[in-house]
């Protein structure tokens, strides 16, 4: 690695075989909210997936963090940057073409003795992704693989949170109310997240604006951690009322709260209420502290404050900002890598021992990645906002197109989101159901659109859930859905060899795109649970969500279904594999309507099945007739029947 003039970054040149295109993700690149920010090595949360060519290499913004390339040959490389103990590294474009850069953004000399980068060729581009991410996991052990971990029990049901409606105008009075409205609600939300607004904190505001900046403070000091306690202007109570009520609820189950990963946007104020959790922390400046960079000092600070929280009754906890710890560290930190690395893993120590789960939040980086040992879930794109279209187009590539790299470590958190928005609450609650992350509302409550939420889940509020997040289909890896003609499309597994294809209109400015849904999307619903699913030889039942219509896809169709998306919309179908003539499509007017189902048995001329929830089932069966003894059969379309369950873990058997 060559040393570049302020000795504090150093680069290697890359030589890539021949490719014909290229998927380059990295923060604040074209069709981000501002593509003219660098934050670097801050990655925020704006990680895109940019399709690029070979000619456009040498202008990639720098902080790259994965690399996807289609070789001449028809294979494809996937280029992982490694983040170790000691120094993170990165893709960036030069003059000579593609750099690895390393640093520790320290003031030491820099020695680099730890893998800086992992390389995987395949003929299937997502294993290829796959393989990448197994050669790092077996250099390092920092870092667990999402097939090594297991969702929290709590991320499996339907919740809601304070921050897209109140965002920090938050009080106890408002928590309260709210928990009494959600209480009121015809809606299983089984949890509450509290967010931003309720930590003590000194100095004046700092606030990030819609394009992505900071809107500079009155005051040179930024707001700052205070304590561990809530701000008792706003909660007089503390928890203590909150959490008796949530005790009482028959609803809510869990809370969570919002945390702060360096304190609070401008670290911890030097004049605290932390008492002797002060001789664990270091001053970066006069006004700000950080914990010092050991195991014992980082594990002391984020033991006794996630062990705060499990005491004030709180399950698990969203934790922000984290990708801006290097940079607060920069300046005043030998090796600012390290001291970031030792507070994640004293962060994940803490929250296992304490807590059931957490979201990491703003956390768009390898450096987080690469460290998240215990925890489960990531956001994976940037904030949701109501009635933004724009966003929303953002939001829905960003969220489905960072799972191909980010989705081999955790599951994806696409955000909350208002089912009473008029621009996207329809599209948002279909790409919710298919995230496979946490689903959750931030409605006023009263604003709900329970036609929209009650899909997502069964009546116990659980969340009817892929096996695994969805990914951008083949069509779509190399496609800039905002340009092209083709619509941006999707898929994920689901039970029983089914799976769940959508496609999405995200261009700016609006034209019509056209989708094609074929065979070998079908096969690429495994993507992220290693398997290949071959064609069924009787073919699929394509159930349209939204127009509520099927229609047959045999495996020798070389054309495929065809589709149009005029302006911002999307197409949602389910696809039901036909086996001894039978195609469960699921309990009918939910998302993932096969998920509610479980097929014990079949034959030629039976069907022994059982729902977890009452409902109408609906079955695809080519016959003249069908009969059922534990209810009646209706005919509904062609070669479509109805049973209508009405109790759950119904268990029935249909003949001919």
């Amino acid at each position: 690695l060559a040393p570049d003039e302020n000795q504090d970054m150093w680069t290697l040149n890359l030589e890539l075989p021949e490719f014909t295109d290229a998927l380059y993700y990295a923060p604040f690149q074209k069709h981000a909210i501002n593509p003219d920010l660098d934050l670097w090595p801050e990655a925020y949360n704006q990680c895109h997936p940019l399709p690029v060519s070979p000619s456009d290499i040498h202008d990639l913004k720098r902080g790259g963090m994965f690399l996807l390339l289609r070789l001449t040959s028809g294979s494809f490389v996937a280029i992982l940057p490694i983040v170790s103990t000691e120094v993170m590294t990165w893709l960036q474009g030069t003059d000579s073409g593609l750099a690895l850069a390393a640093s520790h953004f320290g003031h030491m000399e820099l020695n680099v003795t730890a893998p800086l980068l992992a390389v995987a060729e395949n003929t299937c581009p997502y294993a290829a992704v796959r393989d990448v991410w197994g050669a790092a996991r077996k250099q390092l052990d920092s870092f667990h693989l999402r097939e090594e971990k297991a969702l929290p029990e709590v991320f499996r049901y339907l919740g809601w949170c304070t921050w897209e409606q109140y965002r920090d105008d938050i009080s106890e009075s408002l928590i309260l109310e709210a928990i009494d409205s959600i209480e009121r609600e015809d809606l299983p939300i089984r949890w509450v997240l509290i967010d931003d607004g309720h930590l003590q904190i000194s100095g004046a505001f700092t606030s990030i604006t819609a394009d992505g900046g900071a809107e500079a403070p009155d005051d040179a000091q930024d707001r700052k951690l205070a304590g561990f306690q809530p701000d008792l202007n706003k909660f007089p109570h503390g928890w203590e009322r909150i959490q008796n009520r949530i005790r009482q609820s028959k609803k809510i189950k869990w809370s969570g709260i919002w945390l702060n990963f360096n304190g609070y946007w401008g670290g911890i104020a030097s004049e605290n209420n932390l008492g002797a959790i002060n001789q664990h922390l270091c001053a970066i400046s006069e006004v700000t502290k950080l914990p010092k960079s050991t195991a014992e000092d980082a594990g002391a600070f984020y033991d006794a404050w996630i062990r705060q929280q499990a005491e004030s009754g709180f399950n698990f906890i969203k934790v922000d900002n984290e990708s801006q710890n290097v940079p607060l560290y920069r300046g005043s930190s030998s090796n600012a890598v390290r001291a970031a690395n030792v507070n994640h893993q004293a962060l994940e120590d803490a929250v296992e021992k304490h807590l059931d789960g957490m979201i990491n939040c703003m956390a768009h980086s390898n450096l987080c990645a690469f460290n998240a040992r215990f925890s489960q879930v990531t956001r994976c794109s940037e904030d949701y906002a109501k009635e933004d279209l724009w966003r929303a187009k953002h939001h829905l590539h960003n969220s489905f197109g960072n799972m191909l790299w980010m989705g081999q470590t955790i599951w994806g958190d696409h955000d909350m989101f208002h089912s009473s928005d008029p621009v996207a609450g329809a599209v948002m609650a279909r790409s919710k159901a298919i995230s496979g992350g946490p689903v959750y509302l931030s409605d006023a409550s009263g604003d709900f659109d329970p036609e929209l939420v009650r899909p997502l889940c069964l009546s116990s509020g659980r969340i009817l859930m892929p096996l695994a997040p969805a990914v951008p289909v083949p069509s779509s890896l190399f496609v800039d859905p905002y340009e092209a003609d083709a619509a941006f499309c999707v898929i994920a597994p689901l039970v029983d060899q089914c799976a769940v294809w959508a496609a999405y209109n995200l261009t700016s400015p609006e034209k019509s795109v056209s989708a094609v849904l074929r065979m070998e999307d079908y096969s690429a619903a495994g993507a992220l649970i290693d398997e290949n699913w071959e064609a069924p030889a009787e073919g699929l039942i394509v159930w349209d969500e939204v127009s509520q219509t099927c229609a047959r896809m045999l495996a020798a169709d070389p054309e495929g279904l065809s589709f149009s998306l005029k302006t911002f919309s999307d197409i949602f179908l389910l696809l039901s594999p036909v086996f001894h003539g039978w195609a469960v499509i699921g309990l009918r007017n939910k998302y993932l309507a096969p998920q509610a189902c479980h097929v014990h048995s079949r034959g030629h001329e039976y069907l022994e099945l059982s729902c977890e929830d009452a409902g109408k089932l609906l079955i695809w069966k080519q016959a003249d007739s069908v009969a059922c003894e534990e209810g009646e059969v209706v005919p509904v379309g062609e070669h479509l029947w109805e049973i209508q369950l009405r109790k759950p873990e119904s268990r029935v058997t249909l003949r001919l």
